[in-house]
């Protein structure tokens, strides 16, 4: 026997409890919940969910035109500040932390290494010579030494990053 208008049933006046309702969604409990929290999901009371309600809000929370359109700004945007980065690197203009971090510890590593071989290097030519001597000489072999660490080569941090991109 065919159906008759008064017989048509309202599936989205169903309620649904959350079990249900992320079953239908096809989605975990946890998801659902989740989408519940943020707001995307409206209770229709306590544990209690109408079913046009929740797949009009699922449906328009993914695919609404207004997130697309904020998904692909920040997609542009984060595209833009890339190849800004990019040209500045390329300017010299801004390095990679990770090849400064490389030439500045091979610096400091040099820099140590010459300051500790100061006092075999210096020392013999020391042997007998007044404080003010002494004194100069040490300064000088000391200066030599951090004058590497005050020496910026932007050309080293480039070849650098270079050859960690490798």
């Amino acid at each position: 026997m065919p159906r008759t208008k008064k017989d048509k049933r309202d599936f989205r006046s169903e309620k649904l409890n959350a079990t249900e309702a992320a079953a239908f969604l096809n989605l975990s409990e946890r998801s659902f919940y989740r989408l519940v929290e943020t707001g995307v999901i409206p209770k229709a009371g306590d544990g209690e969910y109408i079913l046009g309600d929740i797949t009009d809000a699922y449906w328009r929370n993914q695919f609404d035109s207004e997130g697309l359109t904020a998904a692909r700004t920040r997609l542009v945007t984060a595209q833009a500040e890339l190849a800004e980065a990019e040209l500045a690197e390329s300017r010299g203009e801004l390095h990679r932390a990770s090849a400064v971090v490389k030439v500045w510890t091979d610096n400091v590593s040099n820099a140590r290494t010459r300051l500790l071989a100061i006092p075999s290097k210096v020392g013999p030519e020391l042997v007998g010579q007044n404080l003010t001597v002494v004194q100069a000489r040490l300064k000088g072999a000391i200066y030599e030494a951090l004058k590497e660490l005050a020496d910026y080569d932007a050309g080293r941090i480039t070849r650098t990053a270079a050859l960690l991109r490798q």
